[in-house]
C-alpha cells in the first residue's frame, strides 16, 4: 500500500520509485537556522577607575559682619576636576566610593576706591562621596553625595585673606563605557557650605565676628578610565 501510494504522488503511470528513496524526494529539506548576533555583553563596573572632568560653575556667597550687617556676591566660572573611586556592581545595582580636586576660574572684581580692585572668590575645592547606581548596558545613571571643602578669598596686590569652608554635596550623573576600559561622563552636582567662623583672626583685630555661607551649582562633562 505505502508504495502504491508513493507511485500515485511521483508521477501516475511512471516507474515507481523505491519507498526509501521517495522518502528522500517528498522529506521537507533541513534548512540551517538563521544566524543571529548574540548581544553585547553589558558592561561591568566593578573595580578602580579614575579621570577627569571641565565644566562651568555658579557660585554665591554672603559675608556677614556682626553689627555691620551682610553683603551677597556671586562668582561664576570655570573648573577642571580629577576624580577617582571604586565600584563594586552587584546585578544591576552599583555602589562606590569616589573623591574629587577641583579648580575654578570663578572669581569677581570690585574697585576699593584707591585706584586698584580686589577680587573675591574660590578657586579650589574637594569632595569624598558615596555613590548608588542602576547598570542598563553600558550607561550607568547614578546619584552622589557626601563631604565638601573649598576655599574662599579676598586678594589684592600682594594681600591674600582667605579661609576653608566645610559642607555636602549631592548630585547624579550618568557614566556611559566606550569600551571595556573607557567611559564618559556628564554630571550635575549641588554644593552647600553652611554659615561658619572666618578669618577669626582678623576679624578679632576689628572687634567683630565674620561670618560667610556659600553654595555653587557645577555642571561637568568627562572622560575616565577603569583599571
Amino acid at each position: 500500500m505505502r508504495k502504491i501510494f508513493t507511485c500515485l504522488v511521483v508521477a501516475y503511470g511512471a516507474t515507481c520509485l523505491p519507498a526509501s528513496a521517495a522518502d528522500l524526494i517528498l522529506r521537507p529539506s533541513l534548512q540551517p537556522a538563521p544566524y543571529r548576533q548574540a548581544p553585547a555583553a553589558a558592561a561591568y563596573w566593578t573595580g578602580p577607575y579614575a579621570g577627569v572632568e571641565g565644566g562651568f560653575s555658579w557660585s554665591d556667597a554672603r559675608g556677614t559682619l556682626s553689627g555691620l550687617g551682610s553683603d551677597d556676591t556671586d562668582f561664576d566660572g570655570a573648573n577642571a576636576t580629577l576624580f577617582a573611586g571604586y565600584n563594586r556592581q552587584m546585578g544591576n545595582i552599583v555602589v562606590g566610593l569616589e573623591g574629587d580636586a577641583s579648580y575654578s576660574w570663578g572669581k569677581r572684581s570690585f574697585p576699593t576706591g584707591l585706584g586698584f580692585d580686589y577680587d573675591l572668590g574660590s578657586d579650589w575645592s574637594g569632595s569624598l562621596r558615596g555613590r548608588l547606581g542602576y547598570s542598563a548596558g553600558n550607561a550607568l545613571f547614578y546619584v552622589t553625595g557626601g563631604a565638601a571643602v573649598a576655599n574662599v578669598y579676598a586678594r589684592t596686590h600682594n594681600v591674600s585673606i582667605s579661609d576653608t569652608l566645610f559642607g555636602y554635596t549631592v548630585g547624579a550623573g550618568l557614566d556611559y563605557a566606550f569600551t571595556d576600559n573607557v567611559f564618559g561622563r556628564l554630571e550635575y552636582r549641588y554644593t552647600g557650605y553652611p554659615d561658619q567662623d572666618a578669618v577669626d583672626d582678623l576679624a578679632s583685630l576689628a572687634g567683630v565676628d565674620a561670618k560667610i555661607k556659600m553654595h555653587n551649582h557645577a555642571v561637568k562633562a568627562g572622560i575616565g578610565v577603569k583599571f
